[in-house]
């Protein structure tokens, strides 16, 4: 189905702030129109509206990212009007309260829902309420796929494993000159100190990941002098991050942690830095831009990404699930000087991970198996590729 005029669809994330699931409905609205689908996006917004609204892509704000019982009647308003309006043929939640709203909305108007997990959320009595499979339901990685299958009571082998995609155009190879360029625009100090990367979203249990990698960054400064951490993201817990960055800064006596905040292009970040730290779609991110990966998160640490244990992290989305060392700055400091101390290993595992991800991540991969999923929800509903049914379209 990549060719000439398919049914509207409407995409349903949470909201599009910083974060993994939201910075892939917008690479997948991009591509599919590229593709030729009539795509549109609501959700209760963020900063990446303004990525879809470069493209040309329509946004439609909606409070999908709340539980309030009157702004789940909103929501489910202005998006059954929104599918009446665009006459959309297929709608595809990324998250459990779109996925609620659109569930009734598709059923009452004989339409098909696919349904992305992009994470393990919470389950029990209450939560399992709320929480629906779609017509056809993706799972981001073999681990999501199991949990939903026993916690929410899916069936197993109607889910199909679509990982998140990653821009191999826009997360490419650094050239001398984007490290060089980079460094500058980040006021890197000249010279060869090393730069190491953590990023994530700095909420809940993340803020503690973040408050390890910069105690781990005044450990390696006995073998590192001159190492400088960046540490880039937002959230609830920037202002804890930012005063460990300054107690850091000040027991080394020099600038140590600097913390950057929300990027607007986080490929510079990367290509400014010897190794990153961080999981998901950080972790494949730095991959795609040829830099070697230490994986570690709330769940503990794995280490860096290569052929030992690449199975392992593919069926985890990269996650710190299950990882068999426990979060702490000294885990983090060893694995990441290993790799400082053996630049020839951090090139080869550079390339290795540029490598995984074009193999199965890249846009048009997720993009091509994506549109097939949509193909067999048409299919299954007796609808033709400008959503008309077929039994209507004989008569």
């Amino acid at each position: 189905m990549s060719g000439g005029s398919k049914v509207p669809v409407l995409l349903l994330p949470m909201s599009l702030g910083i974060g993994g699931a939201e910075t892939h409905v917008v690479g997948l609205a991009r591509h599919l129109s590229a593709r030729g689908w009539d795509v549109r996006v609501a959700s209760a917004g963020g900063e990446l509206v303004k990525d879809l609204a470069a493209a040309g892509i329509e946004h439609v704000t909606a409070p999908l990212d709340s539980r309030s019982p009157l702004d789940l009647w909103r929501a489910y308003r202005i998006v059954s009007n929104e599918i009446d309006r665009r006459r959309i043929g297929l709608v595809h939640a990324h998250a459990r309260i779109p996925a609620w709203i659109a569930g009734r909305a598709c059923a009452k108007r004989e339409i098909p829902m696919a349904m992305t997990y992009h994470g393990t959320f919470v389950s029990g009595p209450f939560w399992n309420l709320f929480t629906r499979p779609g017509d056809r339901t993706i799972a981001v990685s073999a681990d999501v796929r199991d949990y939903i299958a026993r916690e929410f009571g899916f069936n197993r082998e109607d889910i199909v494993v679509i990982p998140n995609g990653i821009d191999l155009e826009v997360f490419r190879i650094p050239a001398p000159e984007d490290r060089d360029r980079s460094r500058r625009d980040f006021a890197v100090p000249p010279g060869s100190s090393p730069v190491v990367l953590y990023a994530s979203r700095l909420d809940g249990d993340l803020t503690r990941v973040a408050e390890a990698a910069e105690e781990a960054a005044l450990i390696l400064r006995d073998k590192y002098p001159d190492l400088l951490l960046l540490v880039a993201g937002v959230g609830g817990g920037q202002e804890a991050v930012e005063g460990r960055a300054s107690r850091v800064n000040r027991a080394a006596g020099r600038e140590t942690v600097r913390c950057l905040g929300y990027l607007t292009e986080t490929f510079p970040a990367y290509a400014a830095s010897d190794v990153v730290v961080g999981m998901s779609r950080v972790a494949l991110e730095a991959m795609a831009s040829c830099r070697p990966v230490v994986v570690a998160g709330p769940g503990g640490v794995f280490g860096p990404v290569r052929p030992e244990i690449e199975r392992a992290l593919e069926e985890r989305n990269y996650t710190s699930r299950n990882a068999p060392e426990a979060l702490s700055p000294q885990a983090v400091a060893a694995q990441v000087g290993a790799l400082l101390s053996d630049p020839a290993k951090c090139e080869a595992l550079g390339r290795f991970g540029r490598e995984q991800v074009a193999a199965r991540h890249s846009m048009d991969f997720v993009t091509t198996e994506t549109e097939g999923v949509y193909a067999s929800l048409l299919e299954r509903t007796g609808r033709d590729q400008g959503g008309t049914r077929e039994s209507s379209a004989r008569q």
